[in-house]
């Protein structure tokens, strides 16, 4: 038997950075590369990514990533992936449309040729080994999933998907081709879990139509409905709604206006340039739609921008309607709530969906059962989710027919080895995973220290401290300049102004002193961590802060500084 080991690298007992290798003896198959988005408290990052060192180590053994669709879970971290690693990228047209894009946008050169288009029932050959390719249905056209096959059975990675019988469109998922699969054994099912715990079906949840529908019949008002820019699936809704109607649409997000573009959209939905407007001409309509789009926090900042009034173009007022059509993502709950209240200060009205209307695109408890009924896997991995979700999804595998002994819950970092008849063995060895901190464009420089520091900047503020002494003597020839920034505010007759001033001068004095007994262990260094050590503790027992202390200390030739002559 083949020597068969599953990885996670991240997306296990977290909501994001998804990616995951199946190992069979010398060839490694990854299945999406995700990013996941901080929380507010790690402040100024951006993104969150997962550690790319072991698959460094085995660059040389990828056969190629596989990408179920270009959500920011499943597909955010490729840019960061072929900056060092040169493997191929197997995904649909319109995923290596916008992958392509993001690559520009972050300076990604020499990769064009990194992505290989695939389709639906593709079965591609590694070897022994081969990848078919199947679709399911979830909030992005045509999301795939793939079946790996070995010589010991098949590998199902299922990726992002529902059950829905009804749907015939780029959304559908074939049920025959499925069961097809199935007939070929299934080893292991490695199936999403995230929303394991909605108990039934997702369908009909995810459908947005009977919420907008009375706001499209409006004409009287104009039309803004904010939405990840994942919910392709939602941007189908509107832009039938809104062709039905005939309203025209202005869309706001440069990703969003590149799957509009698409062939998928202009032949789906017949869409002709007639149909759409500028930002200039939305502004300028009585009864336009304005389809405001983002990844995770970016939707969030472009609509506080615009009730800031701080946009160049958009602006909301008492003839609009706003829909927030999108539930929060994981990791940007807190800036979801505060939005509402930015945007229920402006005079539009505002219709906020949560996810108690409208749940995310992913499998629920229901959808797992049957999902792996139809596969009649040997075994059953949950992914993608939080322990609590791995425990529901566990019993719904239970309750399709999977033995419990061949059902595994595994941490990011674990080496799972699938053995023949479905048995499922946690090895002894680990890798290597952890976040990695995006910060501009930044990869893994910001650590701890710096995420610390940046804490202690946000409660305890900073203090700068500025002073010029004689480079000969030692002698203080200035006025001691103390800044402060978030600690309290202060003037000059202010106590523990002057008391900070007198500390500061005795510490030189002290230094200047024992410099004339031996010059040599004179340190500015040294000088530098007294200030410190002072300031600090004075400030903590008079404002129980303790800020940040900067202290420059310049050495000047006092004889270079002369009056200008009198004429």
């Amino acid at each position: 038997m083949a020597d068969i080991k599953f990885m996670a690298i991240g997306g296990q007992d977290e909501r994001g950075k998804n990616i995951f290798v199946v190992s069979v003896d010398d060839d490694f198959f990854v299945f999406d590369a995700g990013i996941k988005f901080p929380e507010r408290s790690i402040l100024g990052i951006d993104v969150v990514i997962p550690n790319f060192d072991y698959l460094k180590a085995n660059s040389k053994k990828i056969k190629g990533i596989f990408l179920s669709n270009p959500s920011s879970n499943n597909a955010g971290a490729i840019s960061y992936i072929l900056r060092d690693i040169d493997v191929p990228v197997y995904c649909n047209e319109l995923t290596t449309i916008i992958l392509k894009y993001r690559n520009l946008k972050y300076r990604i050169k020499n990769r064009e040729n990194n992505f290989r288009i695939i389709n639906d029932k593709e079965i591609i050959k590694f070897g022994k080994n081969s990848i078919e390719v199947f679709r399911t249905t979830s909030s992005f056209p045509e999301t795939f999933g793939f079946a790996l096959h070995t010589e010991d059975g098949t590998i199902v990675y299922a990726g992002d998907y529902i059950i829905d019988g009804n749907e015939q469109s780029w959304f559908s998922t074939d049920m025959n081709h499925l069961s097809k699969i199935s007939e070929k054994g299934v080893l292991a099912l490695l199936s999403d879990s995230e929303y394991a715990s909605r108990i039934g079906y997702t369908v009909p949840n995810h459908r947005i139509d009977k919420y907008i529908s009375a706001p499209m019949k409006d004409m009287k008002h104009r039309l803004v409905l904010g939405m990840f820019e994942e919910d392709v699936f939602k941007l189908f809704e509107i832009i039938k709604q809104a062709k039905e109607q005939g309203r025209k649409m202005a869309i706001y997000g440069k990703t969003i206006s590149k799957v509009v573009e698409s062939k998928i959209i202009q032949e789906s939905l017949k869409l002709k340039n007639t149909d759409l407007i500028s930002l200039e001409e939305y502004m300028a309509s009585e009864n336009g739609i304005l389809i405001l789009t983002g990844a995770g926090d970016l939707l969030y900042s472009r609509l506080a921008k615009i009730a800031a009034g701080n946009d160049d173009v958009i602006e909301f007022s008492e003839q609009d309607i706003i829909i927030l059509a999108t539930p929060p993502a994981a990791g940007v709950e807190k800036r979801h709530a505060e939005i509402l209240d930015e945007l229920a200060r402006t005079n539009a009205k505002l219709i906020a969906l949560s996810d108690k209307n409208i749940w995310a695109m992913r499998a629920s408890y229901e959808d797992i059962k049957l999902m792996t009924r139809v596969m009649k896997a040997k075994c059953f991995i949950p992914i993608k989710g939080l322990y609590k979700d791995f425990l529901c999804a566990e019993r719904a595998a239970i309750e399709a027919g999977v033995k419990p002994e061949n059902i595994q819950l595994i941490n990011n970092g674990q080496v799972l080895k699938i053995q023949k008849g479905g048995k499922l063995v946690v090895a002894s060895e680990t890798i290597k995973t952890n976040d990695v901190y995006v910060d501009g464009i930044g990869v893994g420089d910001i650590g701890a220290v710096v995420l610390n520091e940046r804490k202690q900047l946000a409660t305890d503020g900073v203090v700068i401290i500025g002073a010029n002494i004689d480079e000969k003597t030692k002698e203080l020839v200035s006025l001691i300049d103390i800044q402060m920034r978030g600690v309290i505010y202060i003037q000059e007759d202010n106590p523990i102004f002057k008391l900070m001033q007198k500390q500061i001068i005795d510490i030189l004095e002290k230094h200047k002193n024992e410099y004339k007994q031996k010059p040599t262990s004179y340190d500015l260094n040294n000088i530098k961590k007294d200030i410190i050590s002072k300031i600090r503790g004075t400030i903590k027992q008079d404002t129980g802060k303790q800020p940040i202390v900067l202290v420059i200390i310049n050495e000047i030739n006092i004889n270079s500084f002369y009056e200008p002559k009198k004429r």
